[in-house]
């Protein structure tokens, strides 16, 4: 069973999810944020992908990303510090960034990636729906990723 629906099951409220950047404050510092997030009882993590053009993210991630990046971030790195993460870490793992990310890494190798270090979901906040119900869902559904979908307060209810 995927963590996020375990986590969802044993606990119905009071979920604390915590989000940092992936190469922030220094490169390496992604598995010993974990470890120390997971010691501190925090419930799940989302793990920000920079990016290095954050259309949607604030001032602090734009930031943070792009300091990432300076520090030498790329996807290939985050998921070879991930390699280990599960001999560790119990606590499920999401990854945050942008689809464009998927698409230049290559989505099935991205997915994959994702299956075999261990992360539970991901939040990509530009793939439209209809495009991940039509193309996207069963390579979720294969690797065992929950997707997670964003809404904004202008969201109409139908949608």
């Amino acid at each position: 069973m995927n963590r996020l629906t375990n986590l969802f099951e044993r606990k119905k409220r009071d979920i604390l999810n915590i989000y940092f950047t992936a190469g922030y404050p220094n490169l390496n510092d992604t598995l010993v944020i974990l470890k120390r997030l997971e010691e501190l009882g925090v419930d799940m993590v989302e793990i920000g992908m920079p990016y290095s053009d954050p259309l949607a993210d604030g001032a602090t991630i734009q930031q943070t990303s792009q300091l990432a990046l300076k520090n030498g971030m790329t996807l290939d790195i985050l998921f070879e510090q991930l390699a280990t993460m599960r001999s560790t870490i119990q606590l499920p793992v999401v990854l945050m960034g942008y689809f464009n990310q998927v698409l230049q890494y290559g989505e099935e190798r991205f997915f994959e990636q994702c299956s075999k270090v261990g992360i539970d979901g991901l939040i990509l906040p530009d793939l439209p729906l209809i495009e991940y119900e039509l193309k996207y869902k069963q390579l979720f559904e294969t690797y065992n990723l929950k997707a997670t979908f964003l809404i904004t307060p202008q969201t109409t209810t139908p949608r």
